[in-house]
């Protein structure tokens, strides 16, 4: 299943799916939630937010247990990841704290690197959040639905290095329920 990518207003609802599961709603909840929140701070600080501005003692907090920063580049083999929080750190293999001299694609599962480096790629091209679904294909037979959202934004705000802040879950499903739901 190709990933579904698109742009979106802070305030706009997230797209209908005509594949309802347990759980769904869940992984739309956290990248809803970021995007909320980062438009919230950036209401606060009533300019937009930079790496200088977050609030670095809030990141070890639950809130954060599903996001991620990434040090962004148009070439994938140059994005680092810079922060995460402790869930995406399981969901996605890697150890508590980031090693930022590993490149992002060497750290991340192969089937995870398309929809990062476009999530990357597509945020900082179009500078706004982009939201991106879809379901990647496990070794095991079953697939993973997941959810992202990346939102991009800068080191200081006359700065040139792109950063993407996200938040990404996953759920594993048998490969025969994501047959869309009947119309009746």
């Amino acid at each position: 299943m190709a990933p579904a990518i698109s742009p979106v207003k802070v305030d706009e609802p997230p797209e209908s799916s005509n594949i309802i599961l347990p759980g769904m709603a869940r992984e739309r909840r956290e990248s809803e939630r970021a995007i909320r929140d980062w438009a919230e701070e950036t209401r606060r600080q009533g300019r937009d937010l930079t790496l200088m501005t977050l609030d670095v003692s809030e990141m070890t907090s639950e809130t954060w247990a599903y996001r991620f920063i990434i040090a962004a580049d148009p070439v994938a083999e140059r994005c680092t990841l810079l922060f995460y929080g402790a869930r995406f750190a399981a969901l996605m293999g890697l150890p508590q704290k980031p090693d930022i001299s590993v490149p992002m694609v060497d750290q991340i599962p192969a089937r995870y690197i398309p929809v990062f480096a476009k999530g990357c790629m597509n945020a900082t091209a179009q500078d706004a959040p982009v939201r991106m679904q879809g379901a990647v294909d496990r070794e095991d037979g079953q697939q993973e639905l997941y959810r992202a959202v990346f939102i991009p934004f800068k080191v200081k705000p006359d700065g040139q290095l792109p950063l993407a802040f996200g938040a990404f879950n996953c759920r594993i499903v048998e490969a025969q329920a994501l047959a869309p739901a009947d119309p009746a």
